[in-house]
């Protein structure tokens, strides 16, 4: 019989990491947003851990995904999250259930809730035209699709676009997969939702139109549509 999630995570931590200076759990299940498909989601710091970073494991009952820290890995796993605008393990940290934190884990947890306080990198003009670069490819993409399976490959892509455009242009933390639009959502309601009717009426319709003039008016406050001209380095 499968444990309760948080009680899960607690025994493995106790059988398997009992010295560690920090255990968190994050992810659905500490959100009430798990599904019977949920896993665990725990990010563990034990300097006497070493390599492999992610571990997938089964943990009474639940499938865990064990993210491990020590002292010589940490920094630049929350760096690399920062600069590509996806702090996935400073999330888990400051929002999670601390199991344990003791010693220098306590100072992790202080430096993860630092980090998002802080904010990510903002972009400047390069990568605002990379975006905009990406975006009208797609809608270009999408206007000359005619076979379906294709047209929802480049959909995927341009709604994915279109989100980190918006987070990124705006200094806010990306996602990823149904990360991404909870994050728009969270940022802006009326655009996220506005997003997701012009995917209803595509999906549901068949219809690209307002999906399209979706794109193009959210590059407008950034440059607009942007093809020719646009140099990459």
């Amino acid at each position: 019989m499968r444990k309760e999630a948080l009680e899960a995570a607690k025994c493995l931590i106790q059988q398997d990491f009992p010295n560690c200076s920090l255990a968190v759990l994050g992810g659905s299940v500490i959100r009430d947003q798990a599904t019977p498909y949920s896993d665990l989601d725990i990010v563990i710091y034990d300097d006497s851990q070493e390599l492999p970073f992610r571990r997938t494991v089964t943990t009474f009952g639940w499938i865990t995904e064990l993210f491990m820290l020590n002292s010589s890995s940490y920094r630049e796993l929350f760096d690399a999250g920062i600069h590509g605008g996806n702090p996935t393990l400073q999330r888990i940290i400051a929002e999670g259930e601390v199991i344990r934190a003791v010693d220098d884990g306590l100072d992790i947890l202080e430096e993860a809730c630092a980090d998002l306080d802080y904010g990510p990198m903002p972009w400047g003009d390069y990568e605002l035209d990379q975006a905009r670069y990406e975006i009208t490819e797609h809608i270009q993409d999408l206007k000359g699709s005619v076979q379906l399976c294709e047209t929802w490959f480049v959909v995927s892509r341009l709604s994915e676009a279109l989100c980190k455009l918006m987070l990124r242009a705006n200094n806010q933390w990306i996602g990823e997969g149904k990360h991404l639009i909870r994050n728009l959502r969270g940022f802006d309601a009326e655009k996220g939702a506005a997003l997701e009717a012009a995917l209803e009426e595509l999906y549901r319709n068949d219809s690209m139109e307002q999906l399209i003039t979706l794109g193009l008016q959210w590059l407008e406050p950034y440059g607009g549509p942007l093809l020719e001209g646009f140099e990459e380095y």
